[in-house]
């Protein structure tokens, strides 16, 4: 396997957090001829490639893939990835710092040593909308639906026990606030750090305008737009959704930890006007 992963203007790359709406701007972009950015680094993804491109190691799995040789595999996705002359992708954080860990390589090097794409960075300001939908996601195994469509089992968990029923967990959903903080800060610092060029858009923007909120990326990417955009994804949150979101506030107000939160913080908490 042999690629010339060069960059050109038009190439990008969607920098994400789960439950983001990382999966209904790249749909949408898709949709409106910029390239097809798609994950090539979740962990069931790497597993499935390396097979097709004879590259799995003899200990590979869904949870713990092995690559008999990472930069075939990256060389792999430049070729796959490069979709109408753009070359786009979607990474999260965990999935760049795993692939880093394991294969001592960026995932941006798809782009090759000197590619420089430009960076979408998308992120959710509401929080705690955010942590809700990645407990139900990772809880169901679903995490899109087509329209029109019924719901589908994620590809990795695909013969594994799920259930339909979610439990509140109010830790859990702690940890999992801070954590999308803090993968959004990584992602700040490496595109500083990098010098890439960079948009950013927020998840809110996207659902009350994604025509406008995809044109605008499509002109910051040099790419003209296809038609108006459009998603083919259907809405998943339904009143559990809000329900949870409610209860979990209730809880920081209950333990006391708003006054310590920063203006910015409370207000991406929902918790704008509220008393320690």
């Amino acid at each position: 396997m042999h690629a010339s992963p060069r960059s050109s203007d038009h190439d990008y790359v969607v920098l994400a957090t789960p439950r983001s709406g990382s999966t209904y701007l790249c749909d949408a972009l898709a949709r409106a001829g910029a390239g097809d950015p798609q994950e090539w680094f979740s962990r069931a993804l790497i597993h499935h490639h390396a097979g097709e491109w004879g590259l799995r190691g003899p200990s590979s799995s869904v949870r713990r893939p092995d690559v008999s040789d990472p930069a075939a595999y990256l060389e792999g996705v430049a070729l796959g990835a490069r979709v109408d002359g753009i070359l786009s992708a979607k990474v999260h954080w965990h999935q760049h710092e795993w692939v880093e860990e394991h294969f001592g390589r960026s995932p941006l090097d798809m782009f090759g040593e000197s590619g420089r794409p430009a960076a979408v960075l998308i992120h959710r300001t509401d929080l705690v909308g955010q942590a809700v939908s990645s407990l139900i996601a990772e809880t169901t195994h679903v995490f899109f639906q087509r329209k029109g469509e019924e719901p589908e089992v994620s590809y990795e968990y695909e013969g594994e026990s799920r259930s339909d029923t979610v439990e509140y967990d109010f830790f859990e959903l702690l940890r999992r606030v801070i954590r999308f903080a803090e993968d959004e800060e990584n992602w700040s610092r490496f595109v500083a750090d990098r010098g890439l060029r960079s948009v950013v858009v927020a998840y809110e923007a996207l659902v009350d305008d994604l025509a406008g909120t995809v044109n605008e990326v499509l002109a910051h990417l040099g790419v003209p737009a296809r038609g108006e955009p459009t998603s083919g994804l259907a809405k998943q949150a339904t009143a559990l959704n809000q329900e949870f979101c409610e209860r979990f506030r209730a809880d920081l107000r209950g333990h006391g930890v708003v006054g310590s939160l920063s203006a910015a913080m409370a207000h991406r908490l929902g918790l704008e006007g509220a008393t320690a």
